[in-house]
């Protein structure tokens, strides 16, 4: 196996771990391979008062944490990775399977694309359907993630 290939197995590995943990909401493993000056940005804000990015791994978790309480968490499953040309980017098409505290299904498809320095994302960008959580928690939905 070549560096290249390892290089991208490595992400591979790392990517699966991080996006699996978050949608448990197991932040301690999720923050392990996240730097703490990470910068999480969203092209198309998932909530309309949503900030488009976040910069800061705990930051970061504080909004999650606040965003999931009404869950057990969203369930994350990897439908694909891809390697890009660059070898410490990866691309990463996931979805959500969760019920929230309202007894409502929530299910929603993601693309992420991360950048890596040694062993941890830098930089995070997301790309999601703002659609499917309009419909599982309402038009003019706020939660503690945009809040604060």
């Amino acid at each position: 196996m070549t560096e290249l290939e390892m290089r991208r197995q490595q992400l591979r590995t790392l990517t699966e771990t991080l996006i699996l943990a978050y949608g448990r909401k197991d932040f301690e493993v999720f923050a392990r391979n996240i730097a703490a000056d990470a910068v999480f940005d969203w092209p198309f804000l998932p909530l309309k008062e949503f900030p488009d990015h976040v910069r800061g791994r705990d930051r970061f978790i504080e909004i999650s944490r606040a965003g999931m309480a009404d869950c057990e968490g969203y369930n994350h499953a990897i439908d694909q990775l891809y390697d890009m040309a660059d070898a410490d980017l990866i691309l990463a098409e996931y979805h959500t399977d969760a019920i929230l505290g309202s007894g409502k299904h929530y299910s929603n498809k993601y693309l992420g694309i991360l950048r890596f320095e040694g062993n941890r994302v830098v930089w995070w960008r997301e790309y999601v359907n703002p659609l499917p959580i309009i419909e599982a928690y309402g038009l003019d939905f706020t939660n503690g993630a945009v809040s604060q």
